[in-house]
């Protein structure tokens, strides 16, 4: 929906994990969240302090400081030494040829490394399954130790187990990873449906976000993009309403999802007031020196 249509400053919309009826344009009991809508075509930026910034389709500016990953490269696209959740299912009936004595095992379980914090934590993903058969992907969390080695794997989520042709294997992914341990991703069975989560390790809590903006009258974007911030905010698209035909076709708006305890007010600036003030100030100080420059030459 395009913000030309409606206000967007005062379409701040709460809800709560707990509760999923939505209250009028009033905020739930406990809320997680406050959702921002930055209208389709948000830009970012950087403000005089350089903290990164997300600003709306209204002119509205919020912080944004996107994470950033710490994974040494040598920990990029390998799978060697990155520790599994589960083994390769080789029990399987169908992880071999029953009627072959020399048959292989098409059984398969390895793990690869997405994103690591500054504090070590690193988030990655384990494929296991059988070759064209069924599989799964299951995103856990894993501490680098003193040597440089990788603690035990703690599992968070998965895509839930699915069965899969050549070049169709489901998986989940991690987008980000903040310095306090919030880990956030998406589970896809298929590339026409995936669901949002948000794994916090200071509170061992699973957050499906997609249901929690389901149950707001919002429609994720399938495999949109999702950005985590240091402060725990989280950038997404969503289409407006469940079904409306008008919202799909305009294209999902971007939304700013801001966690309970961090400020929801836009970045001041100066009004349009005080901007006027200033340059009558200014236009006062130019036109001053220029009569005084006058004055001294007639002299």
């Amino acid at each position: 929906m395009d913000v030309r249509n409606r206000a967007r400053s005062g379409g701040v919309i709460f809800f709560a994990a707990c509760l999923h009826l939505l209250m009028g344009a009033t905020a739930l009991a406990d809320p997680l969240y406050t959702i921002i809508d930055l209208g389709t075509s948000p830009t970012n930026g950087v403000d005089s302090s350089g903290n990164g910034t997300v600003t709306g389709s209204n002119g509205l500016t919020y912080t944004f400081n996107p994470v950033q990953n710490y994974l040494p490269a040598q920990w990029n696209n390998t799978t060697q030494g990155v520790p599994i959740v589960y083994p390769a299912p080789t029990g399987l009936p169908f992880s071999f040829i029953p009627w072959e004595p020399n048959s292989p095992n098409f059984a398969f379980s390895y793990s690869y490394l997405n994103y690591m914090n500054s504090q070590g934590l690193a988030a990655g993903v384990n494929l296991v399954g059988v070759q064209g058969h069924d599989s799964n992907s299951e995103v856990f969390l894993t501490q680098q130790q003193a040597n440089g080695s990788w603690g035990a794997p703690i599992p968070l989520w998965s895509d839930g187990m699915s069965s899969y042709g050549p070049g169709m294997l489901p998986t989940s992914a991690i987008t980000g990873i903040s310095p306090n341990g919030q880990v956030l991703g998406y589970g896809a069975q298929y590339a026409s449906s995936d669901t949002k989560y948000l794994y916090d390790t200071k509170t061992q809590s699973l957050t499906n976000l997609t249901n929690l903006m389901v149950s707001m009258n919002w429609s994720p974007q399938t495999l949109g993009p999702l950005q985590l911030d240091n402060q725990g905010r989280i950038l997404t698209q969503a289409y407006q309403g469940l079904s409306p035909q008008s919202s799909w076709e305009a294209g999902p708006d971007y939304l700013l999802l801001i966690p309970q305890g961090v400020s929801a007010d836009p970045i001041p600036v100066p009004e349009p007031e005080s901007w006027a003030v200033f340059a009558t100030l200014i236009g006062g100080l130019i036109a001053h020196k220029r009569l005084r420059s006058r004055t001294r030459s007639w002299t």
